[in-house]
């Protein structure tokens, strides 16, 4: 098969040509690519409003259904009245301080 050859147009009646690329079908192309380009974009920001709404409304009931958790956790937590300390025994056989 040679890729040089052009292929022949089907002809109708007379001698018009159909299926070429004239400029019509070149003009239709460009508004048939803007239209498709411009649905693209729209699909594209419905999906973006569709996934933020259904990701807000999955936070919404994560945050509801663990409430009680963390009302729980504000009860048993930090109260400013824990302190943390570490315990030094004074003859421990392992203490290196009069080294320093």
């Amino acid at each position: 098969m040679q890729n040089d050859r052009r292929q022949r147009r089907v002809a109708y009646e007379k001698g018009i040509q159909i299926g070429g690329s004239g400029w019509l079908a070149r003009l239709l192309a460009v508004l048939l690519s803007a239209i498709v380009l411009v649905a693209a974009a729209m699909l594209s920001v419905v999906l973006l409003a569709v996934l933020f709404a259904v990701g807000t409304v999955v936070v919404g009931y994560f945050w509801w259904k663990t409430r009680a958790l963390r009302r729980q956790a504000r009860v048993f937590g930090d109260d400013g009245r824990t302190v943390d300390v570490e315990v030094v025994h004074k003859d421990s056989p392992d203490d290196d301080s009069a080294k320093r």
